[in-house]
């Protein structure tokens, strides 16, 4: 059994991977690799050492290591990989560079919070994958960080530029905003856009902006918009997403929230 799912997350390539007695000959990679073994045991060959990673394992791969490995004939094998370039990890983290100082940690709740947020990044759901990216790359952070890199202090930002986030992300409603385009204009990196956001308003940029959208198509539905143009005014991938994200917020679907205003 070898069942691999493949995609990519802006600048990321992810994988999910469930596999019996899988073994890959000895490589390298022009990216940083990240990998995190759910069931079964790895058995690992890095630059001419060997180590085992169990359930609960992140391991870490900097470009051009020669690696090799996998799992014992017949053993089960389900693990998720991370693939990005350093500099783009770097950027993304607000580093000058990454290199990697350990090859392995054992952090079970960071292995699955990470594993989650690459499942939820397969999403055929747009909105979900988004919501993933997020959740991405603060996991990413720790990672990097119980890796051996120190992560930069952030100068506070002041409400002023989360009010300017805040500003963008409302003039883009109609259509998602990327993160890193969003940290570009604000001059910071994706991890600390995420992180200053989070502390000022308790939401990511785009839980902010989804709520946003709720609230305004609560205005629309009441001024008697259909369901249907709202979803499309407001850039919900389509009504039945209009449907969920209304209804998670309000405990009432827009058809139905109409209909009791028409009473």
């Amino acid at each position: 059994m070898n069942d691999m799912h493949h995609a990519w997350l802006g600048s990321y390539e992810i994988s999910s991977t469930h596999c019996t007695g899988l073994n890959f000959a000895r490589h390298s990679h022009d990216e940083c690799v990240i990998g995190v073994n759910l069931i079964g045991e790895e058995n690992v060959w890095l630059d001419r050492r060997e180590f085992v990673a169990g359930p609960g394992s992140i391991t870490l791969y900097n470009p051009g290591q020669i690696q090799g490995g996998g799992a014992a004939d017949g053993a089960p094998w389900q693990f998720v990989s991370l693939y990005a370039t350093a500099d783009q990890l770097a950027h993304d983290l607000g580093l000058a560079y990454v290199e990697f100082d350990r090859a392995v940690c054992f952090q079970p709740a960071l292995a699955q919070s990470l594993a989650a947020a690459v499942h939820g990044a397969l999403s055929t759901d747009a909105l979900i994958r988004e919501l993933n990216e997020d959740a991405l790359v603060l996991a990413l952070a720790e990672v990097v960080s119980l890796s051996g890199v120190r992560l930069p202090s952030a100068t506070a930002p002041g409400n002023s530029l989360i009010s300017r986030a805040q500003e963008l992300l409302a003039e883009q409603l109609h259509q998602s905003l990327p993160l890193e385009q969003l940290g570009d204009e604000l001059g910071l990196s994706k991890f600390h856009l995420l992180r200053t956001f989070q502390k000022e308003t308790g939401l990511s940029p785009r839980q902010w902006a989804m709520q946003l959208r709720t609230r305004r198509a609560k205005g629309l539905l009441r001024n008697g918009v259909s369901a249907g143009q709202v979803a499309h005014d407001l850039g919900f991938a389509d009504q039945s997403h209009l449907n969920r994200h209304f209804r998670a917020a309000y405990g009432i679907t827009p058809g139905r929230y109409q209909n009791v205003l028409q009473r």
